[in-house]
């Protein structure tokens, strides 16, 4: 039979909060379950790993010593065949001539190029518009908010009303703190009525008291 790994609301409160900037691995080894279990509610919960963090996590294992791709790396002072020669001391006649039929005329556009004002959806679900050459796109619902209501507030997102990730009617946006964000919409008790928040929370204020207070009996006996 297969082993049940049981969370706590403090545990899940927990692992949320940290979730984006901690490598699933090392959060495994915190909560004592195998990592698959770790993918399996931040799929249930829509937690997802900041992006920077994700950038710098592949920096550091690029750099690791046996990574399987570093073999086929140009090593250190490797100089290309071709480097400082002519076309012609490398190449026949001929294969430049084949060659000609596969490169861009100079002004060649490619066959999907999009002129600027351009739209599509993300992988994210998000509408994106191209505002600049040659690939420069931004989030729609962001440009509206901003032509709408002004500049976006450092370290606030602008969110949909009814969810619907594609109506970015000025009506159905409303800017919001991340921080607030990740508490009220974000946290794994964000699904349940608000009573059952408050409940939540208070559960969660009583026990981090007597912990406390557990602690500090504990070290005057000592």
């Amino acid at each position: 039979m297969a082993r049940k790994y049981i969370f706590t609301a403090e545990m899940l409160e927990e692992l949320g909060r940290i979730y984006a900037n901690t490598a699933s691995a090392d959060l495994a080894k915190r909560f004592n379950c195998p990592v698959r279990k770790i993918y399996s509610l931040a799929y249930d919960h829509g937690w997802k790993k900041d992006k920077e963090f994700m950038r710098e996590q592949s920096r550091k294992n690029m750099q690791r010593p046996d990574h399987p791709a570093k073999k086929f790396w140009k090593q250190k002072g490797c100089v290309s065949f071709n480097k400082g020669k002519k076309q012609t001391e490398y190449m026949s006649p001929e294969a430049i001539e084949r060659a000609k039929l596969s490169q861009f005329k100079t002004g060649h556009e490619t066959w999907n190029r999009k002129e600027v004002g351009y739209e599509r959806i993300n992988v994210d679900g998000y509408i994106e518009i191209k505002v600049a050459e040659p690939n420069k796109f931004r989030l729609k619902h962001r440009i509206v908010w901003e032509a709408k209501f002004g500049p976006i507030p450092k370290g606030h997102n602008v969110q949909f009303k009814d969810g619907n990730r594609v109506n970015c009617e000025p009506d159905n946006l409303y800017c919001i703190s991340q921080a607030d964000q990740l508490k009220y919409e974000n946290s794994f008790i964000a699904r349940y009525p608000k009573e059952v928040q408050l409940a939540i929370q208070a559960k969660g204020a009583l026990s981090r008291q007597i912990n406390k207070i557990t602690k500090k009996q504990k070290n005057e006996h000592e």
